[in-house]
């Protein structure tokens, strides 16, 4: 029944009595810190550099002097500097929690979502120490960089929602 007071607005009767479940609305992020995303992104500058350089000086000397083995040298040395390149760019920048069921990856390069129950491992990579592997049911791995701000709150709130988690080295 709609109110007669014209100083009340008119509101339908089917109105929600109370306000939606917070905790499933809410998203939480965290970013991974900056002075570990510089670090890595100079780092891989400074090889691209050098990379330009040895091409720069090599390939000529190789293509007159017929050195394919040269060649060949400088042929990996650009497919690993582009492999680093897709590896380091498409690695999540910031990690967001939605609500208790989504773990929402994103990077330069695409956004991956991942259910929260579905992740059953987190560990640190054992080759390279920064590094962070999360392993899900389906044996998939997404690998992070592990220098991310509020890294043991996020570690703890993916434990209250799965139990089972199993976290090595973090």
């Amino acid at each position: 029944m709609q109110s007669s007071d014209p100083t009340q607005p008119d509101m339908p009767e089917s109105a929600p009595a109370g306000r939606p479940d917070e905790a499933s609305c809410q998203t939480d992020c965290f970013q991974v810190s900056k002075v570990s995303l510089i670090y890595r992104h100079l780092l891989l500058l400074l090889l691209t550099a050098i990379g330009v350089l040895l091409l720069s000086l090599l390939v000529p000397m190789a293509v007159s002097g017929r050195d394919y083995l040269v060649g060949g040298l400088l042929a990996v040395w650009a497919l690993a500097l582009l492999w680093y390149w897709a590896f380091l760019l498409s690695m999540p920048h910031r990690i967001c929690l939605e609500g208790e069921e989504f773990l929402v990856l994103h990077s330069l390069f695409r956004t991956r979502k991942v259910k929260c129950s579905e992740i059953v491992a987190m560990r640190v990579s054992p080759f390279y120490q920064s590094y962070l592997k999360i392993v899900t049911s389906r044996k998939k791995a997404f690998p992070m960089i592990n220098h991310v701000d509020g890294l043991h709150d996020l570690i703890d709130r993916l434990r209250r929602i799965n139990p089972g988690l199993e976290t090595k080295g973090c």
